[in-house]
């Protein structure tokens, strides 16, 4: 079998390198650090929806935590 002008098992190692080689695309966490600290310091039960819009909104604003 031939894939454009190269052989089958050369086309497939070069796709297997090119994977490796790519960085990965991992999914960014887009609450920062310390809201996710913060925010399991603060709630009982971190993984929560609302304990993520409060981290969220804490990584926006840091005086939100300070009411």
């Amino acid at each position: 079998m031939h894939l454009k002008g190269e052989e089958g098992y050369e086309a497939k190692v070069r796709q297997e390198e090119e994977k490796i080689l790519m960085p990965s695309k991992r999914k960014k966490n887009k609450i920062c650090a310390a809201g996710i600290a913060w925010a399991k310091r603060t709630f009982d039960r971190y993984p929560s929806a609302y304990a993520n819009m409060a981290a969220s909104k804490y990584c926006k604003d840091p005086n939100y935590a300070k009411k």
